[in-house]
C-alpha cells in the first residue's frame, strides 16, 4: 500500500472513530444546570432566614443545590439535605434572637459569677443543692458503665495498634504516640460526635428540632455557646420554630434522637445490632463508620424494623458497612424506608437479597424488586456502569419479573437503558405516605 493509501485509510479510520465517539456520547445523558423550582416545594426555596440559588446541579439521581444564608452558604445533595440545612438556618436565627434578647444578655452576666455561688450553695445547703440528681439511678448507672467499657475497649484496641506498630516501625515512641492519637480521632470522626455533647446541648438540639449529629459546626458553636451560658445560670426563653416535616419515618427517628440519650441510643441500637446476628467488631465497624451518625444508625435500623418478618436484613446491614459517602448512606435509609411502605401497601416481601449495593426483595409472588429514590434520573456513562453490574450481580436469581420502581424524573435515556437490561421500570410516588 503507498504512502498515500496509508494516508487516507488513516484519515478514514480517525474519521470514523471520531463518529463513534460521537454517536456514542450522544446515547449517554449530560448533567447540567436544572431550574431548583422545577424539583423543591415552594416553601423549600425561599424564607425568612435562607434562600435556594435558582439554578442547581443535575448530578445523575440527585441534584446539588445552593442554600444562602445569613450565616453562611451551604451546599445541599437532594431535597432531604436542603431540607436540613433550612432547619438550621432557622434555628440559627432563633439562637441569634435569643443571644440579643435582654434575658439571655442578663444570663451572660450572671454565669461570670455562677461558679462561686455554686460553690456557695454546695457548702451551706448540700441537701437542698443535690435534691436535682434524677432519679432513674439505675438508667444512669447502666449508661455510666456502658461508657466506662467503652473507653476501656478504645484504649485495648489502641494498645494493640501500639504493640504492633512499635515492632514494625522505628520511629521514635513520641512520634508512635502522636500518630496512635490522631488515629483514633480520625477513625471515630464526625460519627462519635454526638456522644459528646452535654445534656444541656442535647436538649437545645431538641428545642430548635435539629440533627444533634449534623455537621453544621457553625450551629454546633452557636449551640454550644448557649448551652454555656444556660448550664451556668437558670435562664429560660420560649420560642417557636417549625415541626419537623417529611414522612412518618423521618419523624419517628428525629423524637427518638431528641427524647433520649446519646449513650442510652448507642447502646439500644447495639442490641439491636447484635440481636440481628452481627458480630460485636462488625457492629463496632457499623457505629465507627465516619458516614453512620447516630442519627442514621438509628433511621436505618427503625426502617428494617419495618420489613418485620423479611429475612435477609444482614444484607441490608453489610451493604451500609460498605458506604463511602453520607449521600450513600442517606439513599440507603431511603430505599429500605420506602421498601417498608412497599411491604405494607404493594406487596408482602419474603427476602432481602445480599447480591448488590441497592436493596433488592423478592415479593411473596416472585418477582425481583429494588426502589430507586432520586430527583432526575440521568443515563450517564457512570450509572450505566452500575446499573450493568447491578443487573449482573442478580441474574443468577431467577424471577417471574424484574421491576425497579423510582421516584422523580427519568429521562428517556434512563428508560430505554434500564429496559435493555431485562427490568420494568415503575414510578413511586415517594411523597405519598398515609399521616401517623
Amino acid at each position: 500500500m503507498s504512502k498515500a493509501s496509508r494516508f487516507r485509510a488513516s484519515i478514514a479510520f480517525l474519521t470514523l472513530a471520531l463518529l463513534w465517539t460521537e454517536v456514542s456520547a450522544e446515547t449517554f445523558d449530560a448533567p447540567g444546570l436544572v431550574e431548583s423550582r422545577d424539583f423543591l416545594s415552594t416553601e423549600l426555596l425561599v424564607g425568612d432566614s435562607w434562600h435556594v440559588e435558582p439554578e442547581a446541579m443535575s448530578l445523575g439521581l440527585f441534584n446539588r443545590y445552593t442554600i444562602q444564608s445569613p450565616y453562611g452558604a451551604w451546599q445541599a445533595v437532594g431535597p432531604t439535605q436542603v431540607l436540613a440545612r433550612i432547619m438550621e438556618a432557622q434555628a440559627l436565627a432563633e439562637l441569634d434572637r435569643v443571644s440579643k434578647s435582654e434575658v439571655f444578655l442578663a444570663a451572660v452576666k450572671q454565669s461570670v459569677t455562677a461558679p462561686l455561688e455554686l460553690v456557695e450553695d454546695l457548702a451551706t445547703r448540700p441537701v437542698d443543692t443535690l435534691k436535682g440528681i434524677p432519679s432513674g439511678a439505675g438508667r444512669w448507672f447502666r449508661r455510666t458503665q456502658f461508657r466506662v467499657q467503652e473507653r476501656m475497649h478504645d484504649l485495648e484496641s489502641m494498645a494493640r495498634t501500639a504493640d504492633s506498630g512499635a515492632e514494625e516501625s522505628s520511629e521514635p515512641k513520641s512520634t508512635l504516640d502522636d500518630l496512635k492519637e490522631r488515629g483514633e480521632q480520625e477513625a471515630r470522626g464526625l460519627a462519635l460526635d454526638h456522644l459528646r455533647i452535654s445534656s444541656a446541648e442535647h436538649r437545645w438540639y431538641r428545642r430548635l428540632r435539629v440533627d444533634p449529629s449534623t455537621d453544621n459546626e457553625v450551629l454546633r458553636e452557636a449551640i454550644r455557646s448557649v448551652a454555656r451560658v444556660e448550664g451556668l445560670t437558670s435562664f429560660g426563653m420560649k420560642f417557636v420554630v417549625p415541626s419537623i416535616p417529611g414522612t412518618r419515618q423521618v419523624r419517628r427517628t428525629m423524637d427518638l434522637v431528641w427524647e433520649t440519650d446519646p449513650w442510652d441510643l448507642r447502646l439500644m441500637n447495639r442490641q439491636r445490632l447484635l440481636a440481628a446476628g452481627l458480630s460485636e467488631e462488625t457492629t463496632r465497624r457499623f457505629e465507627d463508620h465516619p458516614s453512620w451518625t447516630l442519627t442514621r444508625q438509628t433511621a436505618l435500623l427503625e426502617a428494617l424494623s419495618a420489613l418485620e418478618g423479611v429475612r435477609g436484613g444482614e444484607f441490608v446491614l453489610a451493604t451500609a458497612i460498605d458506604s463511602s459517602s453520607a449521600v450513600e448512606a442517606e439513599l440507603l435509609i431511603s430505599a429500605v424506608s420506602q421498601l417498608g411502605r412497599f411491604h405494607r401497601e404493594q406487596a408482602p416481601l419474603e427476602e432481602c437479597l445480599g447480591a448488590s449495593r441497592l436493596p433488592v426483595v423478592r415479593t411473596s409472588d416472585g418477582r425481583l424488586v429494588a426502589i430507586l429514590p432520586a430527583e432526575r434520573l440521568l443515563w450517564t456513562a457512570d450509572l450505566a456502569a452500575a446499573a450493568q453490574e447491578f443487573s449482573g450481580e442478580l441474574q443468577e436469581h431467577p424471577a417471574k419479573a424484574r421491576e425497579l420502581w423510582v421516584s422523580g424524573q427519568a429521562t428517556e435515556g434512563f428508560r430505554s437503558g434500564i429496559a435493555s437490561l431485562g427490568w420494568a421500570l415503575k414510578s413511586w410516588d415517594a411523597e405519598s405516605e398515609p399521616s401517623s
